[in-house]
Protein backbone atom coordinates (compact mmCIF):
# COMPACT_ATOMS: atom_id res chain seq x y z
CA UNK A 1 0.00 0.00 0.00
CA UNK A 2 1.14 3.22 -0.73
CA UNK A 3 1.87 6.59 1.37
CA UNK A 4 -1.32 8.90 0.46
CA UNK A 5 -2.25 12.18 1.25
CA UNK A 6 -4.98 11.21 3.99
CA UNK A 7 -2.56 9.41 6.03
CA UNK A 8 -0.55 12.65 6.05
CA UNK A 9 -3.15 14.34 7.05
CA UNK A 10 -4.25 12.17 10.30
CA UNK A 11 -0.74 10.92 10.76
CA UNK A 12 0.83 14.96 11.47
CA UNK A 13 -2.83 15.32 13.34
CA UNK A 14 -2.06 12.66 15.55
CA UNK A 15 1.99 13.82 16.02
CA UNK A 16 0.92 17.39 16.98
CA UNK A 17 -0.47 15.50 20.16
CA UNK A 18 3.16 13.70 20.70
CA UNK A 19 5.69 15.02 22.72
CA UNK A 20 8.98 14.84 22.07
CA UNK A 21 9.21 16.48 18.56
CA UNK A 22 12.11 16.96 16.95
CA UNK A 23 13.77 19.90 16.52
CA UNK A 24 15.94 20.76 13.70
CA UNK A 25 18.54 22.62 16.25
CA UNK A 26 20.26 19.29 17.49
CA UNK A 27 19.47 15.61 18.43
CA UNK A 28 16.28 14.51 20.47
CA UNK A 29 15.33 11.98 22.85
CA UNK A 30 14.77 8.47 20.76
CA UNK A 31 10.90 8.10 20.57
CA UNK A 32 9.13 4.79 19.78
CA UNK A 33 8.40 3.60 15.90
CA UNK A 34 5.71 5.73 14.49
CA UNK A 35 3.83 2.64 13.43
CA UNK A 36 3.29 1.44 17.30
CA UNK A 37 2.49 4.96 18.57
CA UNK A 38 -0.22 5.23 15.92
CA UNK A 39 -1.79 1.81 16.91
CA UNK A 40 -2.28 3.50 20.15
CA UNK A 41 -3.79 6.02 19.03
CA UNK A 42 -6.39 3.97 17.40
CA UNK A 43 -8.00 1.18 19.63
CA UNK A 44 -11.17 0.85 17.05
CA UNK A 45 -8.47 -0.56 14.55
CA UNK A 46 -9.34 -4.60 13.86
CA UNK A 47 -6.61 -7.24 14.41
CA UNK A 48 -6.91 -8.12 11.00
CA UNK A 49 -6.51 -4.77 9.54
CA UNK A 50 -2.33 -3.45 8.72
CA UNK A 51 -1.67 0.13 10.79
CA UNK A 52 -2.30 3.28 9.03
CA UNK A 53 0.76 4.47 7.59
CA UNK A 54 2.26 8.31 9.51
CA UNK A 55 3.16 9.72 6.34
CA UNK A 56 5.22 12.97 8.34
CA UNK A 57 5.90 12.96 11.67
CA UNK A 58 7.34 16.50 11.51
CA UNK A 59 5.54 19.91 12.26
CA UNK A 60 5.27 22.16 9.46
CA UNK A 61 7.00 24.46 11.73
CA UNK A 62 9.96 22.34 12.00
CA UNK A 63 10.37 21.73 8.54
CA UNK A 64 10.58 25.35 7.70
CA UNK A 65 13.28 25.89 10.16
CA UNK A 66 15.03 23.05 8.29
CA UNK A 67 14.65 24.54 4.84
CA UNK A 68 15.93 28.28 5.89
CA UNK A 69 17.64 30.08 6.50
CA UNK A 70 20.08 28.14 4.02
CA UNK A 71 23.52 26.91 5.59
CA UNK A 72 26.32 28.82 3.94
CA UNK A 73 28.96 26.69 3.35
CA UNK A 74 29.40 23.45 1.88
CA UNK A 75 30.20 22.15 5.27
CA UNK A 76 27.62 23.53 7.11
CA UNK A 77 25.52 22.06 4.86
CA UNK A 78 27.04 18.39 5.22
CA UNK A 79 26.99 18.74 8.88
CA UNK A 80 23.24 20.23 8.93
CA UNK A 81 22.17 17.09 6.56
CA UNK A 82 24.09 14.71 9.13
CA UNK A 83 22.01 15.55 12.20
CA UNK A 84 18.83 15.69 10.59
CA UNK A 85 19.68 12.16 8.92
CA UNK A 86 20.50 11.20 12.41
CA UNK A 87 17.78 12.86 13.98
CA UNK A 88 15.26 11.06 11.54
CA UNK A 89 16.18 7.47 12.59
CA UNK A 90 19.05 7.29 10.16
CA UNK A 91 21.30 5.06 12.39
CA UNK A 92 25.11 4.96 12.22
CA UNK A 93 24.81 1.46 10.91
CA UNK A 94 22.88 2.60 8.12
CA UNK A 95 24.48 5.58 7.45
CA UNK A 96 27.54 6.10 5.07
CA UNK A 97 30.08 8.72 4.83
CA UNK A 98 32.17 8.62 1.56
CA UNK A 99 35.33 10.21 0.68
CA UNK A 100 35.64 12.00 -2.25
CA UNK A 101 38.50 11.73 -4.11
CA UNK A 102 40.97 14.66 -4.21
CA UNK A 103 38.16 17.07 -2.26
CA UNK A 104 37.98 17.62 1.26
CA UNK A 105 33.88 17.07 0.75
CA UNK A 106 32.43 13.98 1.21
CA UNK A 107 29.00 12.02 0.12
CA UNK A 108 26.15 11.55 2.99
CA UNK A 109 24.25 8.90 2.41
CA UNK A 110 21.72 6.72 4.43
CA UNK A 111 20.09 3.02 3.15
CA UNK A 112 16.75 2.32 4.22
CA UNK A 113 16.58 -1.35 3.92
CA UNK A 114 13.58 -3.07 1.59
CA UNK A 115 12.60 -6.32 1.26
CA UNK A 116 14.98 -7.12 -1.76
CA UNK A 117 18.81 -5.84 -2.29
CA UNK A 118 17.83 -4.18 -5.45
CA UNK A 119 18.02 -0.92 -5.19
CA UNK A 120 16.19 2.64 -5.74
CA UNK A 121 18.64 5.97 -5.60
CA UNK A 122 17.32 9.33 -4.44
CA UNK A 123 19.80 11.77 -4.98
CA UNK A 124 21.10 15.44 -4.75
CA UNK A 125 23.92 17.60 -5.00
CA UNK A 126 24.51 20.07 -2.22
CA UNK A 127 27.34 21.94 -3.22
CA UNK A 128 26.74 25.36 -3.28
CA UNK A 129 26.36 26.27 -7.01
CA UNK A 130 24.63 29.71 -6.64
CA UNK A 131 22.06 31.05 -3.09
CA UNK A 132 19.43 28.40 -3.52
CA UNK A 133 20.37 25.66 -5.35
CA UNK A 134 21.88 22.29 -3.87
CA UNK A 135 19.82 23.24 -0.51
CA UNK A 136 16.29 22.85 -0.91
CA UNK A 137 16.52 19.45 -2.85
CA UNK A 138 19.01 18.21 -0.24
CA UNK A 139 17.37 18.40 3.19
CA UNK A 140 14.41 16.90 1.05
CA UNK A 141 16.32 13.67 1.16
CA UNK A 142 16.43 12.81 5.11
CA UNK A 143 12.65 13.95 5.27
CA UNK A 144 12.23 11.45 2.74
CA UNK A 145 13.97 8.83 3.95
CA UNK A 146 11.51 9.31 7.59
CA UNK A 147 8.76 9.70 5.64
CA UNK A 148 9.06 6.13 3.58
CA UNK A 149 9.76 4.35 6.98
CA UNK A 150 6.49 4.80 7.79
CA UNK A 151 6.01 0.90 6.23
CA UNK A 152 8.05 -2.07 4.64
CA UNK A 153 9.07 -0.84 0.94
CA UNK A 154 9.66 -3.44 -1.80
CA UNK A 155 13.60 -2.13 -2.95
CA UNK A 156 16.14 -0.87 -0.92
CA UNK A 157 16.39 2.84 -1.24
CA UNK A 158 19.47 4.69 -0.73
CA UNK A 159 18.98 8.66 -0.05
CA UNK A 160 22.65 9.88 -1.41
CA UNK A 161 23.93 14.00 -0.40
CA UNK A 162 26.41 14.14 -3.13
CA UNK A 163 29.27 16.41 -2.90
CA UNK A 164 29.44 18.00 -6.91
CA UNK A 165 30.01 16.33 -9.94
CA UNK A 166 33.67 14.68 -8.14
CA UNK A 167 30.95 13.28 -5.67
CA UNK A 168 28.74 12.05 -8.35
CA UNK A 169 31.10 10.02 -10.09
CA UNK A 170 32.59 8.83 -7.38
CA UNK A 171 28.78 7.95 -6.16
CA UNK A 172 28.00 5.60 -9.24
CA UNK A 173 31.66 4.66 -10.18
CA UNK A 174 31.37 2.54 -6.53
CA UNK A 175 28.48 1.00 -8.25
CA UNK A 176 29.76 -0.46 -10.77
CA UNK A 177 31.86 -2.27 -8.58
CA UNK A 178 31.43 -6.21 -8.25
CA UNK A 179 28.69 -7.99 -6.25
CA UNK A 180 27.19 -4.06 -5.73
CA UNK A 181 22.89 -4.59 -5.95
CA UNK A 182 20.70 -3.94 -9.03
CA UNK A 183 19.94 -0.50 -9.44
CA UNK A 184 16.42 -0.11 -10.65
CA UNK A 185 15.92 3.46 -11.01
CA UNK A 186 17.57 6.91 -10.06
CA UNK A 187 15.71 9.99 -8.94
CA UNK A 188 17.55 13.29 -9.12
CA UNK A 189 15.93 15.79 -7.23
CA UNK A 190 17.29 19.57 -8.29
CA UNK A 191 15.91 22.99 -7.22
CA UNK A 192 12.25 22.21 -5.59
CA UNK A 193 10.55 24.51 -3.57
CA UNK A 194 9.96 26.80 -6.69
CA UNK A 195 6.49 25.94 -7.76
CA UNK A 196 4.90 23.02 -8.94
CA UNK A 197 6.29 19.84 -9.56
CA UNK A 198 8.01 19.21 -12.97
CA UNK A 199 10.39 16.32 -14.52
CA UNK A 200 12.77 15.57 -17.34
CA UNK A 201 13.25 11.72 -18.84
CA UNK A 202 14.32 10.55 -21.85
CA UNK A 203 15.38 6.39 -20.58
CA UNK A 204 11.86 5.42 -19.18
CA UNK A 205 8.60 5.20 -20.29
CA UNK A 206 7.32 4.17 -16.70
CA UNK A 207 9.09 6.90 -14.38
CA UNK A 208 7.77 9.50 -16.84
CA UNK A 209 4.07 7.91 -16.58
CA UNK A 210 4.75 7.73 -12.94
CA UNK A 211 5.40 11.29 -12.47
CA UNK A 212 2.25 12.19 -14.54
CA UNK A 213 -0.08 9.95 -12.75
CA UNK A 214 1.29 11.24 -9.21
CA UNK A 215 0.45 14.92 -10.41
CA UNK A 216 -3.43 13.78 -11.15
CA UNK A 217 -3.55 12.05 -7.72
CA UNK A 218 -2.13 14.96 -5.90
CA UNK A 219 -4.41 17.17 -7.65
CA UNK A 220 -1.37 19.66 -8.73
CA UNK A 221 -0.78 20.57 -12.84
CA UNK A 222 0.48 17.81 -14.90
CA UNK A 223 4.13 18.40 -14.44
CA UNK A 224 6.31 18.70 -17.64
CA UNK A 225 8.73 16.84 -18.97
CA UNK A 226 11.05 19.29 -19.50
CA UNK A 227 15.03 19.35 -19.98
CA UNK A 228 16.22 22.65 -18.07
CA UNK A 229 19.81 22.43 -19.89
CA UNK A 230 21.10 24.38 -16.54
CA UNK A 231 19.69 21.49 -14.23
CA UNK A 232 20.79 18.68 -16.77
CA UNK A 233 24.27 20.16 -16.84
CA UNK A 234 25.32 20.21 -13.07
CA UNK A 235 23.58 16.54 -12.79
CA UNK A 236 26.39 14.55 -14.12
CA UNK A 237 24.54 11.73 -12.63
CA UNK A 238 21.88 11.65 -15.03
CA UNK A 239 24.62 11.25 -18.14
CA UNK A 240 26.90 8.83 -16.10
CA UNK A 241 24.14 6.11 -14.90
CA UNK A 242 24.44 4.68 -18.19
CA UNK A 243 21.23 2.39 -19.39
CA UNK A 244 20.14 2.55 -15.76
CA UNK A 245 16.53 4.10 -15.48
CA UNK A 246 16.70 7.84 -14.50
CA UNK A 247 14.27 10.71 -13.55
CA UNK A 248 14.92 14.41 -12.59
CA UNK A 249 12.58 15.87 -10.74
CA UNK A 250 12.55 19.75 -9.85
CA UNK A 251 10.24 22.58 -9.67
CA UNK A 252 12.69 25.42 -11.43
CA UNK A 253 10.67 28.57 -12.44
CA UNK A 254 12.65 31.03 -13.61
CA UNK A 255 12.61 34.82 -11.55
CA UNK A 256 11.29 32.30 -8.15
CA UNK A 257 12.72 31.91 -5.01
CA UNK A 258 12.40 29.15 -2.69
CA UNK A 259 9.19 29.15 -0.75
CA UNK A 260 8.16 26.92 2.33
CA UNK A 261 4.22 26.24 0.90
CA UNK A 262 6.42 25.20 -2.83
CA UNK A 263 8.46 22.83 -0.52
CA UNK A 264 5.74 20.90 1.20
CA UNK A 265 3.76 20.80 -1.87
CA UNK A 266 6.67 19.23 -3.90
CA UNK A 267 8.03 17.04 -0.87
CA UNK A 268 4.13 16.10 -1.16
CA UNK A 269 4.80 14.64 -5.01
CA UNK A 270 8.26 13.08 -4.47
CA UNK A 271 7.21 10.88 -1.49
CA UNK A 272 4.36 9.57 -3.18
CA UNK A 273 6.19 9.31 -6.01
CA UNK A 274 8.98 7.29 -4.41
CA UNK A 275 6.11 4.84 -3.29
CA UNK A 276 4.33 4.02 -6.69
CA UNK A 277 7.50 3.25 -8.78
CA UNK A 278 8.29 1.02 -5.62
CA UNK A 279 5.31 -0.73 -5.95
CA UNK A 280 5.04 -0.78 -9.99
CA UNK A 281 9.14 -1.62 -10.86
CA UNK A 282 8.51 -5.05 -8.44
CA UNK A 283 6.37 -6.58 -10.66
CA UNK A 284 8.02 -8.66 -13.09
CA UNK A 285 8.78 -7.01 -16.63
CA UNK A 286 7.69 -10.52 -18.18
CA UNK A 287 5.42 -12.43 -15.90
CA UNK A 288 6.31 -15.91 -16.01
CA UNK A 289 3.89 -17.93 -18.36
CA UNK A 290 1.09 -19.78 -16.86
Amino acid sequence: MCITPKWFTFGLAVFLALPGSLSPLGPTNPRKNPRDEFRQQSPSESPQSPPPSVFWELQPAQVDAMLLPIPDSDDSRYRHLHQYFSDLHCSSKLMVEQPVPKHVGRNLMCVLPGKNAEQILVVARYDHRWESDGWSETVALPILYNALRAEPRQHTFVFAALRGGAGAKEFLGNLRKNNQPLVKAIVVLDSLAMGDPRFYTTSNKLLGTEATFTAHLQGVSPPVNEPMPSLVFYNAVLSLADRIPSILIHSRSYNQQISAPAFHKDFDFAAYYLCRIDTKLAIPTNPPAQ
